[in-house]
């Protein structure tokens, strides 16, 4: 069996404070507080095998952490493709566990203890297990090796779960990196449909995401995924910029800005939006590897954006503060550059606007990644708004993020006492850390 202790603290009342005030924290401050309120939880989950003398253990679900709507001390935790580790090419991965299921798991949180209460292993509609497997709709260019150094074929039941809505019905919603995919399971893990941005469906259960996320560099898909307060609307984030979008050909991770999707769940084909978000990046090119990690709607219709480097902290190839922060961000006089744009047939700064499912929204011939560019965020945004499209704003929660700096520990998990804001830092297989549904995932 595996142990391991779960941290748990930041209520939603500290954190909406917090997002409120720019003031120094000091023992009265969200930060002071919350670094108080940690709890911790023991957690234990036999693991699925062994490899060698290595346990695979089974306590990896952290690629997200939500509350369970109408139970209280009951929250759902999600694997994502599972167990792997990079292959001696340094580029591809090996699968030790070809049995893996992606999953999600209702914990309850009660005295001092995190108990699984059920397991619930995802599968397409005709039941066939969802696997970790590239899906060949949407090619990584990622080989994948048993323990043998053989090449695993890719598998449409592939899928690598990365965001996480449960709602009121006992459904969840289910965002992934590969495609990117959005797909709505069932109660038992079943799948009932999917948004797919390779899909030009207008009905049916396969119905289209904005088509130039096909983009998306391979591996940093949909990161993260909320629900707005009102039920109504599933909102997603992109982890990085998209792939080469664009005659500049802007390599992926080098650019400053990336996508966020806010689609109806009534009417996911005409009531879909695109919105932008610019990444803190430290230099032209992005050479810190920012990249975004969860989004989490808040009350007043904004957002917390958990937004990282690529660097360790406090290691000898790290640095002394790596940036890991949460940002507040607010979309309502964001343009929209999505298929259902405003935009798209007028003239604007930039010029004509037109859009397609390759590249999506252009103005005046040119993408988005075009007008950005590799630039620093400060100029990628004036490059865009002198163009006529305005980026979402932003702005640092600092009190939050120093308290969970503060708060730190290793090998361990983060969520509110309220069980509706958290972070888990469980032992995951592509060594992600979550702040899932509040923000903060350090992705290593």
């Amino acid at each position: 069996m595996f142990d391991k202790k779960m941290c748990l603290s930041l209520t939603i009342a500290l954190a909406l404070a917090a997002c409120g005030s720019d003031d120094s924290p000091d023992a009265n401050t969200p930060a002071a507080q919350a670094k108080k309120s940690t709890q911790l939880f023991t957690q234990t989950i036999a693991p699925y095998t062994n490899w060698g003398n290595v346990p695979i253990v089974g306590t990896g679900y952290g690629s997200a952490f939500t509350a369970a709507p109408n139970q209280p001390g009951f929250f759902y935790g999600m694997t994502d493709r599972g167990p792997n580790v990079t292959a001696p090419d340094g580029s591809n991965k090996i699968e030790p566990y070809l049995e893996f299921q992606p999953a999600i798991a209702l914990f309850q949180l009660a005295s001092g203890k995190a108990n699984v209460s059920r397991v619930i292993g995802l599968s397409l509609a005709d039941g066939t297990p969802i696997n970790g497997k590239v899906n060949p709709e949407a090619s990584t260019a990622e080989k994948i090796y048993d323990v043998n150094g053989n090449v695993l074929p890719t598998s449409t039941a592939g899928l690598d779960p990365e965001g996480l809505v449960a709602l009121a019905d006992g459904t969840f919603w289910v965002s992934d990196e590969y495609g990117p995919y959005i797909v709505h399971f069932d109660a038992n893990g079943k799948e009932i449909s999917r948004l797919n941005p390779y899909s030009t469906a207008t009905t049916g259960n396969n119905l289209p995401l904005p088509g130039e996320l096909k983009k998306r560099n391979p591996n940093r898909g949909m990161e993260g995924l909320t629900i707005m307060p009102d039920g109504k609307y599933l909102v997603g984030i992109m982890q990085s910029p998209l792939d080469k979008n664009g005659t500049t050909a802007t390599a992926a991770g080098k650019g400053a800005v990336t996508r966020v999707v806010k689609i109806s769940l009534a009417d996911p084909v005409n009531d879909a939006h695109e919105y932008l978000y610019s990444l803190h990046t430290n230099g032209a090119g992005n050479p810190e590897g920012q990249a975004v990690s969860e989004i989490a709607a808040m009350p007043d219709g904004t957002f917390i954006v958990d937004e990282r480097d690529g660097n360790f902290e406090g290691t000898a190839t790290g640095k002394a503060n790596a940036d890991k922060n949460l940002w507040k961000l607010d979309l309502s006089a964001a343009t929209d550059v999505g298929p259902k744009s405003p935009l798209i047939g007028t003239t604007i700064a930039g010029g004509v606007v037109t859009y397609d499912s390759t590249n999506g929204l252009k103005i005046g011939g040119k993408t988005i990644e075009d007008i950005a560019g590799t630039a620093d965020s400060p100029a990628a945004v004036q490059a865009l708004a002198t163009a006529g499209i305005t980026v979402g704003a932003r702005r640092l929660v600092p009190q939050l993020r120093q308290a969970l700096h503060d708060n730190r520990s290793q090998g361990h998990v983060f969520r509110s006492r309220q069980g509706r804001r958290h972070c888990d830092r469980s032992c995951r297989s592509d060594q992600d850390l979550h702040l899932e549904r509040f923000g903060l995932r350090y992705h290593r």
